[in-house]
């Protein structure tokens, strides 16, 4: 067996030692392959392996690997699909609002717009914390502008930064804002159904690839399971009843403690309340990471394409204690799902938004 392997990414071919890692080999050959974290757990190497064999930097069966995990271990064939490159720009705080008593909005101003497609995320480190890293959203309500950039962000008892959210971070707060990183972006040009799962604060990702799948195909049929642990932390309403305007989109909101409000949302685990899929369905999907792999394995076996950046620890808002809630969250006892009927809302979505232009959220 040879110990020199043919690697070939997005048709640029390129000669590597048997054993090494697919992230060094590529940079070295000059193939500009996006990366950050380099410890497999952002999600912004992951590339498609089309044809061959890699050891580590994936689960068994899923052709997205890591390429910083990756080791070469045969002649391979790797997909990339385009995705802006990542930048770093200074900004700052515009203002800070209380969503639901665990969800904070915080609003973000750029001295220019920001490059990047729904789904993606960026890193920001606010001036005397360490950097988190949050997915940017479409406005809850409203048009959107192409300087602010909007995060739902998850406070944790003493988690060093969203536990200052409004006390020491506040408008006029300075902030490094790095990236758009993240692979689990909106793929234009799918004709059939898509499919939203979010949990928490992985709503703001999801919206944001809702409002672009709608701006792209208004009539496409689209699925939304969203949720959250209680009534009050189902903060994303007023986007829901937007959504809820379109005729073949349904919502299906649930939350994982009992409550007697409203026959419309449901309980149990998002998994209970997923349509069957086919072949021909797109998944999307965003949160606690036992949730994202459970929604990915069913995509899996059903022959669905799904994309998903779990929130992690290093790589994501959640901090540790946020990440234990977070799981305990899918106890309840499956219920039957009821569909949001059409009802009178703040109006259709703005115009103006594109996969790409996705910056202006």
């Amino acid at each position: 067996m040879s110990n020199i392997c043919k690697v070939t990414i997005n048709d640029e071919p390129f000669l590597a030692n048997r054993g090494e890692l697919l992230l060094d080999w590529a940079l070295m050959n000059g193939v500009d392959l996006p990366h950050d974290c380099r410890s497999g757990i952002c999600g912004a190497c992951r590339v498609r392996l089309v044809d061959g064999q890699v050891f580590g930097g994936h689960s068994r069966g899923d052709d997205m690997i890591h390429a910083c995990q990756a080791r070469i271990v045969s002649d391979l064939e790797i997909a990339i699909e385009a995705a802006p490159e990542p930048v770093a720009l200074s900004a700052e705080v515009a203002q800070t609002v209380q969503l639901a008593p665990d969800v904070v909005g915080v609003d973000i101003e750029l001295a220019k717009p920001l490059d990047y497609l729904p789904g993606q995320y960026c890193k920001l480190q606010f001036q005397g914390f360490p950097a988190r890293s949050y997915s940017p959203t479409y406005p809850l309500e409203g048009p959107p502008h192409d300087r602010i950039l909007h995060f739902h962000i998850r406070k944790v008892t003493d988690g060093l930064v969203s536990s200052a959210l409004g006390r020491d971070i506040g408008p006029g707060h300075r902030v490094k804002l790095t990236g758009p990183y993240g692979r689990a972006f909106f793929r234009q040009g799918h004709a059939g159904r898509i499919v939203l799962v979010a949990s928490g604060t992985g709503f703001a990702p999801m919206w944001s690839v809702a409002v672009a799948a709608i701006m792209e195909q208004p009539q496409r049929e689209m699925v939304f399971v969203v949720a959250a642990r209680s009534i009050r932390s189902l903060y994303m309403h007023a986007a829901l009843c937007r959504l809820a305007l379109f005729p073949n989109v349904t919502l299906i909101p649930m939350v994982s403690e009992p409550q007697n409000i409203s026959h419309a949302v449901r309980s149990g685990r998002p998994t209970d309340h997923l349509p069957k899929l086919t072949p021909d369905d797109v998944v999307y999907t965003a949160g606690a990471p036992a949730m994202t792999d459970a929604v990915a394995r069913i995509a899996k076996a059903a022959g669905a394409r799904c994309y998903t950046d779990p929130f992690v620890q290093e790589a994501r808002t959640v901090e540790q204690a946020g990440l234990m809630s977070r799981l305990t969250g899918w106890l309840s006892e499956p219920k039957s799902a009821i569909p949001l009927q059409p009802a009178q809302g703040p109006g259709p979505m703005p115009r103006g938004v594109s996969a790409v232009g996705a910056g202006n959220r």
